[in-house]
């Protein structure tokens, strides 16, 4: 592979026209420069420069040469003016993925707020469950994943940075008795029916049933609701109650309404920003971090 050095220095002379010009041009001397160039003709198996008068001249061979190193000096400042604008958070993508609820209420404030600071960047959003937005980060398909986690997090390599927690809230019809409370004992709400959460699995449906242990009674799911606004739905018909977190509340049927649990009965959730170490300091990621930490703490105080 030719030297970049060595072609510096036969770029130099073709600009300036001298072996001289072109050793002031780059700081060298002019001895030095003879030498790149005698040791790129070596390289390359070809004469690049030839006497003319008290100068030198290109030879075919050097203006050719000259010519690809004039475009490869060219490319190497655009990558350079890139990679500025890159890591400055100017140019470039991110790529970020969340599960349902979050991708509803949380992230699209921190995104707007991401775009207001660095309109350059181009920004995907992918819906996905906890599990498969890490197995993306993990294999570098995605750059930030928003998860709920029910248990610790860390000692996996990747980065978390914790958002908020997310409390369930109790939905009743708008009638309901237990509607007339500011604050909801779950155990209040022992001889009611239920509605199954379809979307709650593993950790999430255990988090939920654990609740209802803890209030000493075992619900009675009468039907099960895909998402969680069916389930709201089924409520607002009179089939049963439904617990739901915060995030999913964003949107409230006129004849349902939510009460806060007791915080001894309340089950949660905490909801972390996740990336991979080697992105963690960029400026794309930790903008759109912040951003969704901002989000968060609006999201509480509201």
């Amino acid at each position: 592979m030719l030297d970049p050095k060595r072609l510096q220095a036969l770029q130099a002379v073709a600009t300036t026209g001298s072996v001289r010009e072109a050793a002031t041009q780059l700081g060298y001397s002019s001895s030095a420069i003879s030498q790149q160039i005698a040791a790129l003709e070596v390289d390359s198996g070809s004469v690049l420069l030839e006497p003319a008068g008290r100068g030198v001249r290109l030879t075919p061979a050097g203006e050719l040469l000259a010519r690809h190193a004039t475009r490869i000096f060219e490319q190497l400042a655009q990558a350079e003016s890139e990679l500025m604008a890159l890591n400055a958070g100017q140019l470039g993508s991110l790529r970020l993925a969340s599960f349902a609820s979050a991708g509803a209420e949380l992230v699209p404030p921190a995104l707007a707020q991401l775009h207001a600071r660095l309109p350059g960047l181009d920004v995907t959003l992918r819906s996905e469950v906890p599990e498969e937005a890490l197995a993306l980060l993990r294999r570098g398909l995605i750059d930030v994943a928003v998860i709920e986690v029910h248990d610790e997090v860390g000692g996996d390599g990747l980065v978390y940075t914790p958002l908020l927690t997310d409390v369930y809230r109790i939905v009743l019809p708008r009638g309901h008795r237990l509607a007339k409370r500011r604050t909801v004992a779950l155990a209040d709400a022992a001889g009611e029916t239920w509605i199954r959460l379809g979307n709650h699995i593993g950790c999430c449906r255990r988090n939920t049933l654990a609740a209802f242990d803890r209030a000493g009674f075992t619900p009675t799911f009468v039907i099960e609701a895909d998402e969680f606004w069916p389930a709201q739905g089924f409520v607002a018909a009179g089939m049963g109650l439904a617990l739901l977190p915060s995030l999913a509340l964003g949107v409230i049927r006129s004849d349902v309404v939510t009460r806060p649990l007791r915080p001894d009965a309340a089950p949660s959730r905490d909801v972390y920003a996740v990336t991979r170490p080697a992105l963690s300091d960029t400026t794309a990621v930790k903008t759109a971090v912040a951003a969704l930490v901002d989000a968060a703490q609006r999201d509480v105080v509201a």
